[in-house]
């Protein structure tokens, strides 16, 4: 699993991620598999089936120093969350290809907007989840593209998206795999192993939202014995949602940050990890997020620069 996070300062952003690469698994819980038994009507002809529904996936071992935070040019920095493989490569080393290659010509690469690197980074990994997709499945994996834009003289993050797809269900014309979208409005943006950190600047609506319409749906549903355009009315309705707008609105942006300096921003950003590192270790999974944490900032001044992470230090038995 992972954390990543860009905090947006008045002069900069602070960028952090951790560098656990988590293995995932398939297993059974005892208990779970013992109450299904014990509910089950006929004990000795269970459906394989319904056995193998009983399965979750679940961590099972982590390791550490992987790249999640990339530098890109001079004043962009990517970190990685979801996929370690893209198409047999090291998701850091498609990220660094593309750079490289969108950057052989530097004159032609600085005069691009910030708009028009963020397409062409997106259809060179599309180019590569494409070929992927001819033998292997894609899971979803998302990218902060972190920037500070001179042009604009302001600090920039955006996410790209690439979409879970089963090979061969995607039209091959138009396939429509990796999007991005501007996420500065935001101030603090976090990806991966977030759901505390985000509950507790966001709000539990900012990542629930979905399930709460959903619920809504199906219990009016349910206890009145809706059917047909009934139905179809009420979930135009609830999905519409103005009449639970204030609601969530109260409750996203729930705490209010003041602009940051940028030694706030990287205090913050280092704040935010350290947060999912503790909590984890009092909850029943296996820590998930943690290792070597690399921090970097991209400010007006001096453009991108690391600030921990990134060197080899004296091993600890010495």
């Amino acid at each position: 699993m992972t954390f990543i996070a860009s905090v947006i300062a008045k002069e900069g952003i602070a960028i952090v991620a951790d560098s656990f690469r988590t293995t995932v698994h398939h297993s059974l819980d005892e208990d779970k598999f013992l109450e299904f038994i014990d509910k089950a009507v006929d004990k000795v002809n269970i459906p394989i089936a319904d056995l193998v529904g009983l399965f979750e996936e679940k961590a099972s071992h982590t390791r550490n120093f992987v790249d999640k935070l990339i530098q890109f040019d001079d004043d962009s920095a990517v970190c990685t969350a979801g996929a370690a493989y893209i198409n047999g490569k090291e998701t850091k080393d498609v990220i660094k290809t593309v750079a490289v290659e969108m950057q052989v010509n530097k004159g032609v690469y600085d005069a691009m907007t910030i708009e028009e690197k963020l397409t062409e980074i997106s259809s060179k990994i599309e180019k590569e989840i494409v070929e992927q997709l001819a033998t292997y499945n894609v899971g979803a994996t998302d990218f902060i593209f972190s920037h500070f834009n001179r042009a604009k003289n302001e600090p920039q993050v955006f996410v790209i998206k690439i979409k879970k797809t089963d090979k061969g269900a995607f039209n091959k014309d138009k396939p429509e795999l990796v999007s991005w979208d501007d996420r500065t409005n935001l101030g603090i943006i976090t990806d991966g192993q977030d759901t505390f950190v985000d509950r507790l600047i966001f709000g539990s609506l900012y990542t629930n939202m979905g399930n709460v319409k959903r619920g809504i749906i199906e219990y009016i549903v349910t206890k009145f014995n809706l059917e047909g355009e009934d139905t179809d009315n009420l979930i135009k309705e609830v999905t519409h949602q103005d009449f639970i707008r204030p609601i969530i609105t109260q409750d996203i942006f729930n705490i209010k940050f003041r602009e940051l300096s940028l030694q706030e921003a990287v205090d913050l950003a280092t704040l935010l990890i350290k947060i999912e590192m503790d909590i984890q270790i009092y909850t029943e999974k296996i820590p998930t997020v943690g290792g070597l944490i690399r921090l970097a900032v991209i400010s007006k001044d001096k453009g991108f620069q690391w600030i921990s992470g990134d060197k080899i230090i004296n091993p600890k038995l010495l």
